[in-house]
């Protein structure tokens, strides 16, 4: 049996786009602009700019905060081979060749890899929002371990 199946996930679980918070960013500083001409002109209040100003200020730190925190792309790439991953701590990128491996478990929230050489690896799955993902990686992996290891007997 031949795999020609290779798996791509962008591992991007955040509550709001890049475009949205983008927008908010926008929206906010305009709103603070707005807020600050219209208090120096006396059409509003002193503490009705300051209640904008607060507000604005938080939307604008919330917004910076998800920016910044989205700027590092997690992803997983699953070919014939081999598995490509990047570490959530550490952001370097694993290469694990199918033929080094030895068996993996699978948790909720992760793969467990023990190589050949008795290192163990684990892949991250909690930035993958849909279980059905998370479930199609399981049972590629699961099927392509197994036919490794069938070869390997075989011959």
């Amino acid at each position: 049996m031949k795999f020609d199946k290779t798996i791509y996930i962008k591992c991007d679980k955040c509550l709001l786009s890049k475009n949205a918070l983008y927008a908010i960013l926008s929206v906010s500083t305009v709103s603070f602009g707005t807020a600050f001409y219209l208090n120096s002109n006396q059409i509003i209040t002193q503490s009705n700019a300051y209640l904008i100003f607060c507000l604005c200020s938080l939307f604008t730190l919330v917004s910076l905060f998800g920016l910044i925190k989205q700027r590092t792309k997690h992803y997983i790439y699953i070919n014939n081979d081999e598995i490509f991953f990047k570490q959530n701590k550490t952001d370097e990128e694993v290469c694990l060749k199918f033929a080094g491996l030895d068996h993996f478990e699978t948790r909720f929230s992760e793969i467990i890899f023990s190589t050949k050489q008795h290192e163990k690896i684990v892949l991250p799955l909690n930035k993958i929002s849909n279980e059905q993902k998370r479930w199609e990686i399981k049972e590629f992996l699961r099927e392509r371990v197994t036919q490794i290891k069938t070869k390997v007997i075989v011959a």
